[in-house]
C-alpha cells in the first residue's frame, strides 16, 4: 500500500504483439515505467491475450549496496514499523524459525511488521491443513499462537531483511542498518534466474 501523500509518476514506454502460449493467438504486450516511494524506478510488464491468459510483472530497475535491518519488536508500536520488501528481499524471525526467500514468483509489497506477520499466518494455516502428522499439526498451532500473541501486543521476536540488491528495508526507531559482505550477498536467493542456452 502506498503512502497517499507520496506521488506515483508514469509513462508508458512500448506496446507490441507477441504469440500467446496457451492459444498462439496474438497477446497484447505493454510495458510501463514507474517510479514508486521506496522502491524506485520500476518496470511494469503485462500481458493480455483473448483466451483470457494474463501474466503480469515488475521490475525494480534501481540496485543500491546490499544491506541487512535488523529490528527488535518488544512493544506493540513496534508493530507498526514499516517493512518494505522488493522481489529480492528476504525476511527472518529467527526466533520462529522463519525465513522467507524470494523466487521465480516473489512479489514486492509495502506492509508493517504487523503485516508480515499476518502473511506467515497464512502460509502456517495453509501448511497446517496439509499436515499429515499429529506433530506437523501441534507444531504449527504453536507457531500460530505465538504469532496471534504477538499481533495482539506481546511481541518478543527479531525481523531481519537482507537483500542483496539493497532494495528492501525495515524503516522505524531502533533499526539496526549493516552493510553485507560481498560473501553474505552471494549466498542469498535474488529471485532472479537466467536461464542460459
Amino acid at each position: 500500500m502506498i503512502d497517499p501523500g507520496h506521488e506515483i509518476t508514469s509513462s508508458t514506454l512500448d506496446s507490441s504483439s507477441s504469440k500467446c502460449p496457451v492459444c498462439g493467438s496474438c497477446v497484447q504486450m505493454h510495458t510501463n515505467q514507474d517510479n514508486i516511494p521506496y522502491f524506485g524506478d520500476i518496470l511494469e510488464v503485462s500481458i493480455f491475450c483473448c483466451c483470457g491468459f494474463k501474466f503480469a510483472d515488475t521490475i525494480i530497475l534501481s540496485q543500491k549496496e546490499p544491506l541487512r535491518h535488523c529490528k527488535r519488536v518488544c512493544s506493540e508500536g513496534d508493530l507498526w514499523a514499516r517493512v518494505v520488501r522488493s522481489t529480492s528481499g528476504t525476511i527472518r524471525i529467527p526466533e520462529w524459525g522463519v525465513d522467507i526467500e524470494p523466487g521465480p514468483a516473489s512479489e514486492a509489497y509495502i506492509t508493517n511488521v504487523e503485516g508480515v506477520i499476518e502473511r506467515i499466518q497464512g502460509v502456517v494455516g495453509m501448511a497446517r491443513r496439509w499436515s499429515e502428522t499429529d506433530e506437523e499439526r501441534d507444531k504449527a498451532d504453536a507457531l500460530l499462537c505465538t504469532m496471534q500473541e504477538a499481533r495482539d501486543g506481546k511481541p518478543d521476536f527479531t525481523i531481519v531483511i537482507e537483500d542483496p540488491q539493497g532494495n528492501s528495508a525495515v524503516i522505524g526507531e531502533g533499526v539496526e542498518v549493516t552493510k553485507l559482505t560481498d560473501e553474505e550477498a552471494q549466498e542469498l536467493p535474488s529471485g532472479v534466474y537466467v536461464i542460459q542456452k
